[in-house]
């Protein structure tokens, strides 16, 4: 069985096998040139790390070699249940709430994992150079500040591929802390 190389939050690096699931499979971890972290306080991190992976390929961006999208699970992610910004070719960067800024309810782990699907989508966007926010919002090269937030085309995206993506590409039969 393969081994994987485990760096822990102290930077320190051991040996360790994949997680094994319900169905006794593994974690396939494939080749992937685009570098990402996973930072902040989450459970089931390495099931995390096996998701966002697995979103990167189906979105295309697997092969990229320059980008790096971070991950940050954090306690409020200003008034919203995720954020994206990023730079073309450069980074994307991703804020998960763990509570609702509505109510202040702890959001459960697939909550926060059919954010991410979201948020993934904008890192795409924002990677692509499909979407970005120099003083004002432009979509594909035009001007985007008119549109209010539910006729967004990036959000429109967003919300119609983040449940495909979820459930394409999150591992349901893994176990996990919820």
């Amino acid at each position: 069985m393969k081994k994987w190389i485990i760096i822990e939050k102290n930077h320190e690096e051991r040996v360790d096998n994949p997680p094994v699931f319900r169905d006794n499979s593994t974690l396939i971890d494939e080749d992937y040139s685009m570098d990402f972290a996973v930072t902040g306080q989450i459970k089931n991190k390495r099931l995390v790390e096996f998701y966002v992976k697995q979103m990167i390929k189906e979105l295309g961006m697997n092969r990229l070699r320059k980008p790096v999208i971070e991950i940050k699970f954090v306690t409020h992610a200003d008034g919203a249940d995720g954020l994206c910004d990023g730079e073309k070719n450069k980074y994307a960067e991703i804020l998960i709430a763990r509570k609702c800024p509505h109510t202040g309810r702890k959001f459960g782990f697939v909550e926060m994992m059919q954010t991410l699907a979201h948020e993934m989508v904008h890192a795409r966007q924002f990677i692509r150079g499909q979407l970005f926010n120099q003083g004002g919002w432009a979509w594909k090269g035009r001007n985007a500040d008119g549109y209010e937030y539910e006729n967004q085309p990036w959000e429109k995206e967003a919300y119609r591929l983040e449940k495909e993506l979820f459930m394409e590409c999150f591992p349901h039969f893994a176990e996990f802390t919820n």
